[in-house]
């Protein structure tokens, strides 16, 4: 790859990075002017004399692209920003083609289409290329609307254990199909059915740490674009000395595959029996270095305790009890949100389990500090701690409409060796919680220490 190769810098690697990072509350994203030759931009405001600055390869103008009748010049920069907040919801009327089950096909489609030789590291779901809802935004009134009704995903990819990663975004708009532009493809291909793919394979560099990246974006009939574009940067590795592999763990051809997958289109529909996608979830307050790393085979192992510890009971849940997933922002702490849907009962049981705890001490009824629900804790004979705790939420969801009445049930057990066990039980009155001892017997499972 040259330093004459093309900078892809179309709207849709803009809007992909602006997706995918829009929990972070205020978006700024643009696109850098590029002129005819390399772009070097300054990425501070009023930084210092070596602030530092963002490269990316000279832009040939006029050139020939191939599949391309004509080819316009490189676009003027510009710069925005754009402001997404609120919670999000795939239950979203202003895109009627996507959901929360539409979110879990195209995911487990685009994980069937990896290759056999490319695997995603053990990571929390939101990092698993699970697809994202569909964010509100706002911004200026004068720019265009290019990030209406985008979902998107990312992950981190290993190909003999070289790492990258992968951003995918997915929107339906009732647009004209992008010019060939000067520096965003290297090739436009059209198939016999109208579909146009565009591929493009290039560069760009940030304070000195080059990142190696390959797209294709797909514009089909239906109205569905898709782009997917694959680095060697491995955004989950925080030491920047050794995020970049050089290396792209996906081919131009594999990533046509996955842009190609017909259930990533906006009007397929969702098959029978697709699972809801998996909840987010958090860990406490244990210590973040406490022990190394789980693996795969940890997760495994504990999931099958959680199986067998619900074996006997007749009470139905959205998913199996053994789905627990790596906590958000953790390595060594797992968590898991599933839905009761037995009729009577319908409510939330979560589970966590993590480390880096102590076990309470003997409350003291004369510390000014005592707590009389920590009283009610009860001592095992190992020296584990099982406390119970009541809930009780009475709130509006919706401005304007009656309160929702909420109770709940909380049991944790902390062991001697640092592992706490959580499990809590929610339900909307008048459905009561799942009883307490149901929740101790999964709490207390023999097994469930990391």
């Amino acid at each position: 790859m040259s330093d004459g190769a093309d900078r892809r810098k179309d709207r849709w690697t803009t809007g992909l990075v602006v997706v995918s990072i829009m929990a972070c509350g205020v978006i700024v994203a643009g696109l850098l002017d590029t002129g005819s030759g390399p772009a070097t931009v300054d990425l501070t405001a009023d930084g210092p004399a070596e602030a530092p600055s963002y490269v990316t390869p000279t832009v040939e103008y006029p050139v020939d692209i191939p599949g391309c009748a004509t080819v316009e010049p490189p676009s003027e920069g510009e710069a925005f920003a754009m402001w997404v907040g609120g919670e999000q919801s795939y239950d979203n009327p202003r895109y009627p083609w996507f959901s929360a089950l539409k979110a879990s096909a195209m995911t487990a489609a685009v994980l069937d289409a990896l290759p056999e030789a490319v695997e995603i590291p053990l990571v929390s779901p939101t990092e698993s290329l699970l697809f994202e809802p569909i964010p509100e935004y706002e911004q200026p009134p004068d720019v265009e609307d290019d990030f209406g009704g985008v979902t998107s995903a990312r992950g981190p990819l290993l190909r003999d254990s070289s790492p990258g990663s992968l951003w995918l975004s997915v929107s339906k708009a009732d647009r004209p199909i992008p010019p060939c532009v000067a520096g965003e493809l290297d090739r436009r291909t059209t198939l016999p059915d109208g579909t146009v793919l565009d591929a493009d394979d290039t560069w760009s560099e940030y304070d000195g740490h080059r990142t190696l990246s390959r797209s294709v974006a797909g514009y089909f009939p239906d109205g569905t674009w898709i782009h997917a574009d694959a680095t060697d940067e491995n955004f989950a590795e925080a030491d920047p000395g050794s995020k970049y592999s050089g290396t792209i763990p996906l081919s131009l051809d594999e990533l046509t595959a996955i842009v190609l997958r017909p259930e990533l289109r906006a009007g397929t529909p969702v098959p029978p029996g697709t699972p809801p996608p998996p909840t987010a979830c958090g860990s406490g307050g244990g210590s973040e270095d406490e022990g190394p790393a789980l693996t795969r085979a940890d997760l495994d192992r504990l999931n099958a305790v959680l199986d067998d510890a619900w074996r006997d009971q007749r009470i139905a849940l959205s998913r199996p009890l053994g789905s627990l997933q790596l906590a958000e922002y953790s390595d060594n702490a797992v968590c898991e949100s599933v839905d009761v849907t037995t009729r009577g009962s319908e409510g939330t049981l979560r589970i966590s389990i993590e480390g880096g705890y102590t076990v309470p001490p003997e409350p003291d009824k004369y510390d000014p500090s005592y707590d009389p629900q920590a009283a009610k804790a009860t001592r095992l004979p190992d020296g584990s701690v099982l406390e119970r705790r009541d809930g009780y939420t009475s709130a509006a969801t919706v401005p304007g409409e009656p309160a929702v009445d909420e109770a709940g049930r909380h049991v944790t057990l902390t062991r001697p060796s640092g592992t706490r066990v959580s499990v809590s039980s929610t339900s909307t009155l008048p459905a009561p919680p799942l009883p307490y001892e149901l929740l101790e017997s999964l709490a207390t499972a023999p097994g469930l220490e990391l």
